[in-house]
């Protein structure tokens, strides 16, 4: 499918996306998303509610429940292939205006990831270095324009930068884990007995931080129209889920093993475990994995945002400047706003420290739209049984079923829980979001639709009709 959009000038001459992505760059791109910065704090987070080294079985159970998500994803993408697919599976499932509250709540988890990220790796490089604070700032704002400028010079292009960066991270920050334990010289404690002194309710809370280390996976959907082969979306998927798992759970047991309780809660607990493989040196190899980290998710966030507004805004439902592609197909008003949002939010998480926040928000947002995508499976089947499916989840009332509860029991979970606590701060941020995105479907956005159809009207008024091909000259 192409698709057609408003030209860089904004007088309607036509520019598509390309379809330039191989799996390769699916699997970067959906890994990548993943594995942020953040993933090192919640999987030092996700530690504290588990016994001695057992983290590992919460993140193995959260992939087994990811892959749930996987096949409803993979569904519904098949239906529907295209940037806006998230959109579209939503609006047949449901009233238009929920699933368009409930879309732009999501589309916030993007700029949360990516804001919260910039913190971190702003933070263990100004850390690292020996500086202050105002250090950081500069760090941020010098890599989200990095990933702008990225973005903005063609999917091609960005897609090879997504490659580099997230096989190496993942490359090095295995090899660091695996020194980690070597070098530790001790057995592990407790590597199957998770419950060793906890509540049931903690490893509850685990997995659902577990889910949180495969947040925004599926963004990769909204590729959907640059990718050379429609398949490669869900086989992608699947291979970053496994890539995320095996190294997820390295990384949780070489931190339960070899970090204290000071590091395990600090905002960089990946320099320690680097700085136990390799000493002093392994602290700088972890800052700059740190800082591409804050490559591949900057730009696969973008990347992925970006195609979704735009989609979204050619349908009408986002002003219409969001739809417009520059000379090499990118909707570069969405990447550059995406950009300003999320250096803006990074600095507020800066400034107030609110880093856990946003990762209980992320996980919460993460496992409700895990749920609303099994919902959208069970209601399509019988909505829209005649539908080509080109994946097909098997016994989708079982497993959509058993997702939709599970997911939705994780979401309430993480909304009111912050490192091991009981906070309601994250869900009221989730509330606050959903309420701004309820006044705009109900208040802003009749306006939006009525400007667009009149300007439609009047640009047809303004063309002379068309002769028949038949008429007499």
């Amino acid at each position: 499918m192409t698709a057609a959009g408003t030209g860089a000038d904004g007088a309607g001459a036509e520019v598509v996306l390309r379809r330039a992505l191989g799996l390769r760059t699916v699997v970067s791109t959906s890994t990548g998303l993943a594995f942020a910065a953040l993933e090192y704090l919640a999987a030092a987070g996700l530690v504290v509610y588990v016994a001695g080294d057992s983290a590992w079985i919460a993140v193995a159970t959260a992939g087994l429940l990811a892959l749930v998500a996987w096949g409803c994803f993979s569904e519904l993408n098949g239906m529907f292939p295209t940037a806006a697919a998230i959109r579209l599976y939503m609006k047949r499932s449901m009233d238009d205006r929920v699933a368009l509250t409930i879309t732009f709540t999501y589309l916030t988890t993007i700029v949360l990831v990516v804001a919260a990220d910039a913190f971190i790796v702003g933070s263990a490089i100004s850390h690292v270095l020996g500086q202050s604070t105002w250090v950081a700032g500069l760090v941020i704002a010098a890599l989200l324009a990095a990933a702008v400028a990225s973005n903005l010079r063609g999917v091609k292009v960005a897609g090879g930068v997504q490659d580099v960066a997230t096989y190496c991270v993942l490359a090095v920050t295995t090899v660091v884990a695996l020194t980690a334990l070597v070098r530790s010289h001790r057995a592990l404690r407790f590597p199957l007995s998770p419950l060793h002194g906890h509540h049931p309710g903690d490893f509850l809370e685990a997995v659902a931080l577990g889910v949180f280390l495969f947040s925004a996976f599926e963004w990769v959907t909204t590729s959907a129209e640059e990718v050379r082969r429609p398949r490669d979306i869900h086989r992608g998927m699947l291979v970053a889920l496994a890539l995320l798992v095996v190294v997820c759970s390295l990384i949780t047991v070489a931190m339960s093993h070899v970090l204290d309780h000071h590091q395990l809660v600090s905002s960089y607990p990946q320099l320690f475990l680097g700085r136990a493989a390799f000493g002093r040196a392994g602290l700088w190899l972890m800052a700059g994995v740190t800082a591409a980290t804050a490559v591949n998710t900057f730009n696969g966030g973008f990347i992925t945002a970006s195609r979704f507004i735009y989609a979204t805004a050619r349908e009408g439902s986002l002003p219409p400047a969001l739809a417009r592609l520059n000379d090499r197909a990118v909707p570069w008003v969405p990447v550059v706003a995406l950009g300003a949002a999320s250096l803006v939010v990074s600095l507020v998480v800066a400034a107030t420290g609110s880093w856990s926040v946003l990762v209980a928000v992320g996980a919460a947002l993460e496992a409700m739209i895990y749920a609303v995508a099994a919902y959208c499976v069970l209601s399509l089947r019988s909505r829209l049984p005649e539908v080509d499916r080109p994946f097909r989840l098997r016994a989708p009332r079982l497993l959509a079923g058993f997702g939709l509860v599970v997911f939705g029991v994780l979401a309430a979970v993480a909304s009111v829980s912050v490192s091991n606590h009981f906070d309601l701060v994250p869900l009221i941020v989730i509330g606050a979001g959903a309420g701004l995105s309820a006044l705009y479907v109900l208040a802003v956005l009749p306006r939006v639709r009525a400007a667009e159809e009149a300007r439609r009207a009047a640009r047809g008024r303004r063309r002379p009709p068309r002769r028949p091909a038949d008429a007499p000259r």
